[in-house]
């Protein structure tokens, strides 16, 4: 009997291979140098979230500031050249973590193009979105050109080439940070007419950005193609590839929305009830799986994943508002820690040895900007009949640049390793000004025109071309005409 008990079980034995088999697992990703980079990695970036997080209350509630400009400061502060607690190496290994990030920036953004709230102001989104755009292509253009020919910041290049590297970085000068933007919205609970206005055309002009980025890529390789291929096959063959990759890019959007939408709404009550609170991560794990499928095809991710989101929020069933609220929910507590992760790391990643001696040209287009921006958002609030408030501090929502521009200065600067580190160096310095001033002047904007929580309406005026409101009580309109808001739409 005692013998039988002492006996082996077979069961044991199996249950000994596998915890065998487990720390053999262990000890070979322990030993591979990738692994230990990215077990590192994520260590520091543990320790150094909550200074991170705390930063952000800090520059919140005692200077006033949005909590993404402290995050962003931390992260300088943290970084290889001021501190050194994250390292140039660590900051690289945590790619997959701003990959992440970058796929909920986008997925937000395109969860707040609602089709039917756009379809109600499409004339001012289009003629503010082509003003901005049009704008600050011309006036950033002519200054890149300047500067490129009088400042020692490019290295050699030649007349053609040098004048689509200019239309490289005016296109860049369009984008606006849809991140920053949803930052800031969630951060003031900022409701209103206005607030539906600006992240319309922020999401719109970031779509027209990124075809225009990939144009303008193909035309830099059709410039330093020889002469004799550019005319011919080989260059017509490149000037579609943006098309294709663009529409590759909102292929994998569309089946992204699809599978959200599953996630969403699972068919059976059972997985509903079992899945409701892994949700967050799902929706996380799918965008981030979304992102990462389309850099590995050579897509736009970006593009993608602002196509998943606009899928998903206008899905046609029964439950389609109540998933839109749930959607947003569960996007603003994401965002929540994404957005401590990927501004702590856009300031860690910054140069700021090589920031220092571009500081004077960066600052120059960065006023250029400014002053297009303003030149743009007036024009197109004009002839589309915006209220005139809108007119006057439309431009301050436009500033801030982050995650877009960060992304496609990267990219620009991988695929043309001759100038590109120079070139991407340089719109970071732009950004980081950008990213510094832009934030505080939406805030501004927001108390100014009344669509924050905490400030009742501040304009009271009634006149033509102001804010009026309804018998009903309603928010102020967004044109000058006798014309009411249907409805507002709540932002994330």
């Amino acid at each position: 009997m005692g013998t039988e008990v002492l006996s082996p079980s077979p069961h044991l034995g199996f249950a000994h291979d596998a915890i065998d088999l487990g720390q053999s697992a262990i000890k070979v990703l322990s030993s591979s140098k990738m692994w230990q980079h990215v077990i590192v990695a994520l260590s520091v970036a543990a320790i150094v979230a909550p200074f991170s997080y705390y930063s952000g209350l800090v520059f919140s509630r005692f200077l006033k500031l949005p909590q993404i400009t402290g995050y962003l400061i931390s992260g300088i502060v943290c970084g290889p050249y001021l501190l050194g607690i994250l390292s140039k190496e660590s900051v690289l290994d945590l790619n997959i973590v701003e990959g992440a990030c970058l796929s909920v920036i986008g997925l937000a953004a395109g969860a707040e193009l609602d089709w039917p709230q756009l379809s109600k102001s499409r004339k001012q989104v289009l003629g503010i979105t082509i003003g901005v755009c049009a704008a600050s292509w011309a006036f950033c253009y002519l200054a890149f050109d300047i500067i490129f020919l009088t400042f020692p910041l490019m290295p050699e290049m030649d007349a053609r080439h040098l004048l689509a590297t200019a239309s490289l970085g005016a296109t860049l000068m369009m984008t606006r940070s849809p991140a920053s933007a949803i930052a800031v919205l969630k951060e003031v609970e900022g409701k209103g007419p206005f607030c539906s206005l600006v992240m319309a055309v922020v999401v719109v002009k970031d779509v027209i950005v990124i075809m225009a980025f990939a144009l303008n890529i193909e035309l830099i390789r059709a410039a330093i193609l020889p002469a004799k291929a550019v005319g011919g096959t080989v260059s017509l063959l490149n000037l579609t590839l943006p098309a294709l990759s663009v529409a590759l890019s909102m292929s994998i959007g569309v089946c992204g929305g699809l599978l959200l939408g599953f996630v969403m709404n699972p068919r059976t009550s059972g997985m509903e009830a079992g899945t409701s609170r892994f949700k967050p991560f799902a929706v996380l794990g799918l965008s981030t799986t979304i992102f990462q499928i389309s850099h590995y095809l050579d897509a736009e991710p970006l593009l993608a994943c602002v196509t998943m989101g606009m899928v998903a929020v206008n899905r046609r069933h029964e439950r389609m508002e109540k998933e839109k609220e749930e959607l947003h929910g569960m996007l603003a507590q994401i965002m929540g820690l994404s957005n401590v992760a990927f501004f702590g790391l856009a300031g860690a990643s910054l140069k700021l040895d090589a920031l220092k001696d571009m500081f004077g040209a960066a600052l120059l287009v960065c006023l250029v900007r400014l002053a297009a921006i303003y030149v743009g958002s007036w024009l197109g609030c004009y002839f589309t009949s915006t209220m005139t408030e809108f007119r006057k501090l439309f431009w301050m929502s436009m500033v801030t640049q982050a995650g877009v521009a960060m992304g496609l200065a990267r990219l620009a600067g991988t695929r043309f390793p001759d100038w590109g580190a120079h070139f991407q160096t340089f719109m970071m310095s732009i950004i980081l000004i950008n990213l510094l001033i832009g934030p505080p002047l939406f805030r501004l904007a927001l108390v100014k025109i009344g669509e924050t929580k905490a400030s009742g309406p501040l304009i009271m005026h009634v006149g033509p071309g102001s804010s009026r409101r309804d018998s009903s009580g309603g928010g102020p309109t967004a044109t000058g005409d006798n014309k009411t808001e249907d409805s507002v739409e709540h932002t994330s």
